[in-house]
Order: C-alpha cells, then structure tokens, then sequence
C-alpha cells in the first residue's frame, strides 16, 4: 500500500452538527405526530439513532492507494478509481463552492464533471484528472504524499 490516511472530522465540528440534526428531527416528529403523541418517545429515538449513525459515516474519510487503485470511502459510499483512468494529481486547496459543500458531493469544477470527498472545513486535498475528463476532489490532511502516490501507480509505478 503507498498511502493509507483515514481523515477525521473535527469534533468541534462534528458535535454541534449532531446537535442540531437533532434538534431539527425534533421538531420534525413533533410536526408530523404531535407533541401529544405516545409515538414522539420512540419517534426521537430512532431519530437520534438514525442521524448519529449517518454523522458517524461522515465524519471519517478513509483514503487508499493501492496497486491497481484508488478507493476513498465514506462508510459503504465513496470513489473507486483504478489507476489506467487517472491521468495527473495535484495538491490543491479545496473550493466548497465549486462542489456544493463538503461531504461525498457531485459538482462541476473548472467545467469538468466530478465527485468530491472532504470532511467539514478541511481545506486541503488532492485533484484527480481523469483520462475521461472528470475531474475529483480528495479531502487529506498529507495532501503532497497522496498526490505523489497517485502519480506513482498511474504512472505504472509501485
């Protein structure tokens, strides 16, 4: 394996996030059943469950270079690239706007189709070009060494 990084969310972040998730799911149950319901009980439950579950998925990117690709995974969701498709990688800042947020996102950068993958106010990543003309976004904190990994094995290294 050339790089492994599992990419973490901060959980200054993370908490408040969870927080007002499930503040909304409140208010939402609230909505739909009534505050006088016996269901709200189980309703902010499965609710609280449900989010905190979610939350957890995205809240750690786990990168991989190795052999013939390149898999970055938010729980059972991610990008899976094998390594003839990737023309270049470059370290490079990451512009939320250009993809809609962070998170596993779909967007248009520089007018290229692609996926990006970054957990919540990280800045720095990697730029997959691919041979197809999609271009994606990798969120890592070692955003130089995943680059050079990337080069490598598309360059028929290993």
């Amino acid at each position: 394996m050339l790089h492994r990084e599992d990419v973490y969310a901060q959980r200054r972040f993370v908490i408040p996030m969870v927080a007002l998730a499930t503040a909304f799911a409140v208010g939402g149950v609230w909505l739909l059943l009534g505050a006088d319901q016996v269901g709200d009980g189980i309703g902010l439950i499965v609710s609280g469950a449900l989010l905190g579950t979610v939350l957890r998925l995205f809240a750690v990117l786990h990168v991989r270079v190795e052999g013939d690709r390149l898999r970055a995974r938010f729980g059972p969701w991610g990008l899976n690239l094998k390594t003839w498709e990737i023309d270049a990688a470059r370290a490079e800042e990451y512009r939320w706007g250009s993809y809609g947020g962070w998170g596993l996102r779909a967007g248009l950068d520089g007018g290229r189709k692609g996926r990006a993958m970054s957990v919540p106010f990280l800045r720095t990543g990697v730029v997959i070009e691919t041979k197809q003309g999609n271009r994606h976004y990798i969120g890592s904190r070692r955003p130089d060494e995943l680059a050079a990994a990337v080069n490598q094995v598309s360059k028929g290294g290993s």
